[in-house]
């Protein structure tokens, strides 16, 4: 469920481990996310576009994996301040979307 709700992140939008627990049906099981997204080995899986729930990136900045990330996000036009993402802007889902809409698209 956590790999099918990665794959829904749209391009160019990020969601934040939270937001990927709960539309996968697991709510407050945002280390669940993070373990699950560091052990799979799934191809083509947008992991880059899930972030913390501050907007930033979860690696160490100047890591060899942080500039992967966010080379991949500046790729597809998400725009970073001050190592920030803006979340109200390239968030999934919109805060307007029904949370129980988005479980049952799955």
């Amino acid at each position: 469920m956590v790999l099918a709700a990665v794959r829904r992140i749209p391009r160019g939008k990020v969601c934040t481990y939270g937001n990927v627990a709960e539309v996968a049906g697991l709510p407050r099981r945002a280390r669940l996310v993070g373990t699950v997204l560091r052990q799979t080995s799934a191809r083509g899986l947008p992991w880059y576009r899930v972030i913390n729930a501050g907007g930033r990136i979860s690696f160490p900045t100047g890591s060899d994996a942080y500039a992967r990330q966010r080379h991949k996000l500046e790729a597809e036009g998400v725009v970073f301040v001050g190592g920030r993402v803006d979340l109200r802007r390239y968030g999934w889902p919109a805060r307007d979307e029904q949370l129980d809409e988005l479980l049952w698209k799955l």
